[in-house]
């Protein structure tokens, strides 16, 4: 069990990532935290070969509460490239 779990560019690496909020809720203690950074660009979505489960922000938030977490701060960064 976790206080705490962060995870930087990790959930758009997932085939199913309904699969890898399930494991981060479960292996968090009871108030733990979970924060998040990254896009949404999933790593096998343009492999044709390969099958993966894409949701948008939207759906995946409504996910993640249904799941039992609790979303506290939500910022959303726009990065400038140079």
């Amino acid at each position: 069990m976790w206080d705490a779990v962060v995870t930087c560019f990790f959930l758009d690496t997932a085939r199913n990532v309904i699969q890898y909020i399930e494991l981060i809720y479960k292996i968090l203690k009871v108030g733990g935290v979970w924060i998040n950074l990254g896009p949404l660009c999933y790593h096998y979505a343009s492999s044709p070969t390969e099958f993966s489960v894409e949701f948008s922000w939207e759906e995946l938030k409504h996910m993640i509460t249904e799941i039992g977490f609790v979303i506290e701060v939500e910022k959303k960064l726009h990065f400038i490239n140079l």
